[in-house]
């Protein structure tokens, strides 16, 4: 079932055709970069576009293209470019200082659970060993959920090529989701 919610989250055709105007014209500017590319603001908008230099950081975002509704752990993607391995997303917000500190301590736990397995696990490896007990709930409602959305996804591997970190988790909307991944 769709949601009303979802539905005026889209973007209209009219929409992508100012956003696109705005990249052609050149009105952006810088905004982060990270592993794979580089993130720029469109002017104006509340949007941002990423050139990424990763085929698999696009196939993710060839999937989620205007199925936030159903993808929610990631950041909604509105809009992919093939050629140039552009996408426009949505622009989430900073996490808090207790948001930072929950997944940095999750990490920590989790990077010392994968050097006793001697071998590739995932951050789901961990929490299936139940190795998050002590982790913040809404944290562990979150990585569930962002291990439904990658099992949907049928890529194969990604869950141990996520690049989940703190960098790369943002809130939008008051949710947490993966911005970079």
């Amino acid at each position: 079932m769709i949601r009303l919610k979802n539905i005026l989250l889209e973007l209209k055709d009219d929409d992508v055709s100012r956003l696109l105007t705005k990249i052609n014209n050149k009105e952006y500017r810088f905004f982060d970069q990270g592993d794979n590319g580089r993130v720029y603001e469109i002017d104006g908008e509340d949007k941002l576009f990423k050139i990424t230099r990763e085929k698999d950081e696009f196939d993710v975002a060839t999937i989620i293209v205007g199925r936030f509704g159903e993808f929610t752990t990631f950041i909604p993607v509105h809009y992919i470019n093939e050629k140039k391995f552009l996408y426009i997303m949505s622009k989430a917000s900073p996490l808090s200082g207790a948001d930072s500190d929950n997944i940095n301590r999750f990490m920590q736990s989790y990077k010392q659970y994968a050097r006793e397995q001697g071998g590739e696990v995932s951050i789901f490896d961990y929490l299936d060993a139940d190795g998050a007990r002590d982790v913040d709930r809404e944290l562990i409602s979150f990585l569930r959920a962002l291990q439904q959305d990658i099992k949907k996804m049928g890529i194969w591997d990604l869950d141990l090529d996520l690049d989940f970190k703190t960098d790369n988790v943002m809130r939008w909307q008051g949710q947490l989701v993966l911005i970079d991944w």
